[in-house]
């Protein structure tokens, strides 16, 4: 089967009521980045981050996977499917996908704040401060802030080079450095971006499909089949 590797952004999630952080009204209209999403923020104010990312907690486990993310977990059946996410909620999994990679971490774990590879599954969607690693320190939402670097790169860069088919959902192309992971797709092979609102200007190989990531996927898949048929 060939390798269709899917890079996803917060546009793949929106579908599901996941509010993002860029678009109009999303959560930067309400909060400073730099004090939300930071690692000297985390120095500066945990009980608040703490809070924050409860809240995200919260609203993820009442929402639910869509359309795309169904679309793209029954699509294990005819291809190799590989998720780089740049999302930190569990919806891809949830809908059934099996092979996720996440880049900025993951809302469900938490880990410790004095040794990054202590990391823990939550059974409460609430953390607090006092709740502590097995190293007593306290424990932090497994988040890459802004000002760390990102541990899954490396692994993302190398599932991207070897793709037969790269397909990237709902993000802007922006923000880096997972933006820079297109550019380690191999010469030739077919690129496609689902996004209604795609950026202005992009490389004439990159195929656009201007949608939502359900109906989006919906096309991709009727695209992939004509061509594999």
């Amino acid at each position: 089967m060939k390798r269709l590797v899917i890079l996803s952004g917060a546009g793949m999630s929106a579908e599901s009521g996941i509010r993002t952080f860029r678009d109009m009204n999303g959560l930067w209209e309400e909060y400073d980045v730099m004090e939300v999403a930071s690692i000297d923020a985390w120095h500066k104010h945990p009980e608040l981050l703490l809070r924050f990312y409860n809240d995200r907690r919260i609203q993820m486990i009442g929402s639910q996977p869509n359309q795309g993310h169904l679309l793209l977990a029954d699509m294990e059946k005819n291809f190799e499917i590989q998720i780089i996410t740049q999302n930190v909620d569990d919806l891809h999994e949830r809908a059934g996908s099996t092979h996720v990679l996440h880049l900025h971490g993951e809302l469900t774990k938490a880990r410790s704040s004095i040794d990054q590879t202590l990391i823990y599954q939550l059974d409460n969607p609430e953390m607090k401060m006092g709740d502590k690693c097995e190293k007593g320190s306290q424990l932090r939402p497994h988040i890459v802030w802004f000002g760390e670097e990102v541990p899954n790169m490396d692994s993302a860069i190398k599932l991207t080079q070897s793709a037969d088919i790269l397909c990237v959902i709902g993000t802007s192309l922006n923000v880096y450095p997972a933006a820079g992971l297109i550019s380690y797709a191999p010469a030739n092979i077919p690129i496609y971006l689902i996004d209604p609102n795609p950026p202005q200007y992009l490389s004439s190989r990159i195929e656009i499909i201007p949608e939502k990531a359900g109906s989006g996927v919906g096309i991709l898949r009727k695209k992939l089949e004509d061509v594999t048929e």
